[in-house]
């Protein structure tokens, strides 16, 4: 993908009156697009045996989002020109999105019946895995047809957006920097990049690589989202820093004015200032007139539940689920929100189909088993559950302290320090998400009566928090205090606390750190 292609985002009416939105990446912006179809609509009326313009008919409609109109006119396409391997994949990806796989799988494997290309053949393979839930086995297919075609940069695509939904993040960025080797100026591979670079916790390499995707693509609202919910972390929100992370915020919204992930971005704006009730009812109001579409209740319940409206954050999120239980993201913030409310019986159903629903995702795994160690009190199970985690990815750190967590909550502290430490080796070899594990670590210790061990970790905590102020200084100070606070330095860790400006503390970190000043 060149740094000429432009993210395009579309509205989808086709999921039993559900409202979901898209992106797609188009080699050029759409314009003029109703005046296309009409022209395009007559042109093929008159000529119906012709391919070319029925084509162009076709990808009008893919690009509008009139989706079922797009399937029968390639479908059309293809009957005069089945060795049209574009058309397959085009076809095939709007089916997978539809969620119609069964579909889907037919058009791919007709298209690989096609296919004497041993790349493209494996290519076709990893779809047919992925349209299988099998992402795993998708990744491998993936990564064969990049062995065979290295200079080809959709096989490294494939490759780096099924490693991030396999929550491998560094085999993504392997995969994205394969891209970038081909085209350093690739706006899509400096995108994913940057969330992966993200999720490892390389913070500065993450906002380099999404400066530069926004320089090479100024108006592209995923770069624009991404560097303005950055700002907002650090709290840049106020006078000549807040307006210029507000600029981005309204560029990207008028990009994608439907969207709810950008007006979420303009909500969390408001509560890192202080105005949560502007920002809630932001996101409300798109609910209300867009009650079909479960990325608008999911964004209201997130920001509900961080400004502690644990009720209406359970309302909105059960809402999104039932809507599309198709979105692991759902579950996994359920999972947070619906004990602060209350509704553990509503919970429990919930955490048994989301295993079953996504049993390649490690998170999924390891938020189960804290949720029925924690919750239910079920700790064999719950540990049993959250075991599968480092089992389904060995070498990513986050997997093995999630596990460690779950395993400080049941109170053996001995299993705990090894997998934790087990997670701190992988965490020096690919980065993670490395601060909590030393709090749990420093905990750990302690119960096993290793004082000098103990603080060696709450040290390390300590430490872990400054290097996290270049991303979030609300969340650095806070964990600075709770790592003092075990130091035993309670001056310190309450002087901490007071820097933390309550509206940039989202619930309930608030929460303890108000009964943390108490109790100091």
């Amino acid at each position: 993908m060149s740094r000429n292609c432009t993210a395009h985002l579309v509205c989808i009416n086709g999921f039993s009156e559900l409202e979901i939105n898209v992106c797609l990446v188009l080699e050029e912006k759409p314009i003029k697009q109703n005046t296309k179809l009409k022209t395009l609509t007559k042109y093929v009326l008159q000529h119906p045996r012709g391919w070319k313009k029925r084509k162009q008919l076709a990808d009008i409609l893919r690009t509008m989002g009139r989706w079922e109109e797009a399937i029968g006119e390639y479908r059309k396409v293809l009957l005069r020109q089945p060795q049209l391997i574009e058309v397959w994949l085009q076809l095939g990806q709007i089916l997978q999105l539809m969620a119609r796989e069964a579909e889907a799988i037919e058009t791919y494997e007709s298209a690989m019946a096609l296919i004497g290309n041993p790349a493209t053949r494996e290519h076709l393979k990893g779809l047919i895995d992925s349209c299988r839930q099998s992402d795993r086995s998708a990744a491998i297919a993936f990564e064969s047809a990049a062995a065979l075609e290295p200079d080809n940069p959709a096989h490294w695509l494939a490759v780096g957006q099924t490693q991030l939904r396999i929550e491998n993040p560094a085999a993504a960025l392997k995969a994205f920097d394969a891209i970038l080797a081909i085209n350093p100026e690739d706006t899509i591979a400096l995108i994913y990049s940057y969330d992966a670079l993200f999720a490892l916790g390389r913070f500065s390499e993450a906002r380099q690589r999404i400066n530069q995707a926004l320089e090479l693509a100024p108006q592209d609202f995923r770069a624009l989202k991404r560097i303005a919910d950055y700002r907002c972390g650090m709290g840049l929100v106020t006078g000549e820093e807040g307006k210029q992370t507000k600029q981005l915020i309204r560029a990207a919204v008028q990009q994608v004015a439907n969207a709810p992930g950008t007006l979420e971005s303009l909500a969390y704006y408001y509560i890192f200032r202080g105005q949560s009730k502007k920002g809630v009812d932001l996101l409300q109001k798109f609910a209300v007139a867009h009650p079909n579409n479960p990325g608008g209740w999911y964004s209201l319940a997130r920001c509900l539940f961080h400004v502690g409206e644990n009720h209406k954050a359970a309302e909105a999120i059960l809402r999104a689920k039932n809507l599309y239980p198709g979105d692991c993201q759902i579950y996994l913030l359920a999972c947070d929100i619906l004990p602060e409310a209350g509704k553990l019986q509503e919970l429990k159903p919930l955490v048994e189909e989301m295993l079953e629903r996504f049993p390649e995702r490690w998170s999924i795994c390891a938020t189960a088993g804290r949720v029925l160690a924690e919750n239910y009190k079920d700790i064999e199970r719950g540990l049993a559950v959250a075991a599968t985690a480092p089992e389904l990815q060995p070498q990513v750190a986050d997997a093995w302290f999630c596990y460690g967590r779950v395993l400080v909550l049941a109170e053996k502290y001995q299993e705990a320090v090894e997998v934790l430490e087990r997670g701190w080796q992988c965490w020096q070899s690919d980065g993670g998400c490395p601060l909590p594990a030393a709090r749990w670590l420093g905990e750990s210790y302690r119960a096993l009566g290793d004082r000098a061990k103990s603080q060696q970790w709450w040290e390390e905590a300590a430490r872990q928090a400054i290097e996290l102020m270049e991303f979030n200084p609300a969340m650095a100070t806070y964990s600075q205090g709770k790592a003092l606070e075990a130091l035993g330095d309670g001056k310190g860790a309450a002087r901490a606390y007071r820097t933390v400006p309550s509206h940039q503390l989202l619930y309930p970190l608030v929460l303890e750190v108000k009964e943390a000043l108490k109790r100091l």
